[in-house]
């Protein structure tokens, strides 16, 4: 979509001089920043919509919605907590790239109908956060990459479908072309059979390529997609089949899918699991101990922080209690945490969670 690069920035520069566009792109510029949002409220994400060759517009964009999908911390440096139904949301961008001719002919009458017969080819949506796509030169020059794809149809556009989270040493569209190969052959994954299964079946009319976050920090990226994973495990449209980051590698080994002092790539997890299921077809995937210990707060905080090179629940504690008087980086010294950031994220709530 270069070709349509500078409509889109133009369109931009225009939105954010609207007062709450305004708003948007000055917490956009700030390091971690959010909106907080309630039911019936914008969520702040900039929606650009290309039907075919026709001009890019702004769609309106979408309030919450009670039950919005979303994992997120309730605690912030302000000292400050979300009230009932609150949500904190950081400013991101979309762009809806529709191509299909039944979806470019629903939109010429205005069809919003749920389900729209004879698409072959669901619109492409794209987001990211917006302070990755507004300073792309802050990119490190080894990243990781931490990505959602979610799909469906109808109301359930385009945040609410079934989803997948993963994390990639490359960029997300080498790691997509990797994962359409595998649907495309068969692969008994559940995502990968669900996609294909629903696409089969004419139910999905937008594929939703959602990346959330590119760091050089790997162990960061491994506990955000573990708590990613675990916050949504109990929910029907996620498609991930075993517990994120570090929890994921400790179910493999513990399955017999990973060696004990193999460590693999995060694009490997993947194919070894895809490897058990096609030597045990009848058995079907081991169940995750994730789904019912994690419900034991104790046996949680056990497994955070009896990890190497992770804090002690009395480090953590301490951090929460120092963070009203001094700052991180002195606070980094006087635990012995391994760096600022690992203290700092603790501090924003983003890490340890489960330890009171």
């Amino acid at each position: 979509m270069h070709r349509r690069f500078r409509e889109i920035e133009t369109l931009l520069r225009q939105w954010c001089r609207s007062e709450y566009g305004a708003l948007w792109l000055r917490i956009a510029r700030q390091k971690h920043g959010v909106i907080r949002v309630k039911p019936g409220q914008f969520i702040p994400v900039v929606h650009f919509v290309a039907l075919g060759d026709k001009p890019v517009f702004i769609a309106p964009q979408f309030k919450v919605r009670p039950g919005h999908r979303m994992v997120g911390s309730d605690q912030f440096r302000s000292g400050h907590t979300l009230e009932e139904g609150e949500l904190a949301l950081g400013p991101a961008i979309r762009l809806d790239v529709v191509e299909d001719q039944a979806l470019l002919a629903a939109a010429l009458r205005g069809d919003i109908s749920t389900h729209i017969a004879g698409v072959k080819i669901p619109s492409q949506v794209f987001s990211a956060p917006a302070p990755l796509l507004l300073a792309p030169d802050s990119f490190p020059k080894r990243s990781f990459v931490l990505y959602q794809h979610i799909f469906g149809a109808g109301p359930s556009y385009p945040d609410d479908g079934f989803f997948y989270v993963g994390v990639t040493t490359r960029s997300w569209q080498k790691r997509w072309a990797e994962h359409q190969r595998a649907i495309e052959t068969g692969s008994p994954l559940l995502f990968h059979r669900k996609l294909r299964e629903e696409m089969n079946a004419g139910r999905v009319t937008y594929i939703h390529h959602k990346v959330m976050a590119i760091t050089d920090d790997i162990e960061r990226l491994y506990a955000t997609e573990e708590w990613l994973v675990e916050g949504h495990w109990h929910d029907e449209r996620r498609l991930n089949m075993i517990p994120g980051g570090k929890s994921g590698l400790r179910y493999l080994r513990e399955n017999g899918m990973l060696t004990a002092r193999v460590v693999p790539m995060p694009d490997e997890r993947d194919r070894l699991v895809e490897a058990w299921l096609r030597e045990h077809p009848r058995k079907g995937l081991p169940a995750p101990w994730v789904s019912e210990k994690w419900k034991d707060d104790a046996w949680a905080v056990a497994q955070i922080c009896g990890r190497d090179d992770r804090l002690s629940v009395e480090q953590v504690r301490a951090i929460r209690e120092l963070a009203r008087t001094h700052p991180a980086e002195t606070i980094t010294e006087r635990i012995g945490a391994r760096n600022k950031d690992q203290v700092q994220r603790v501090i924003d709530g983003e890490t340890y969670a489960r330890v009171t």
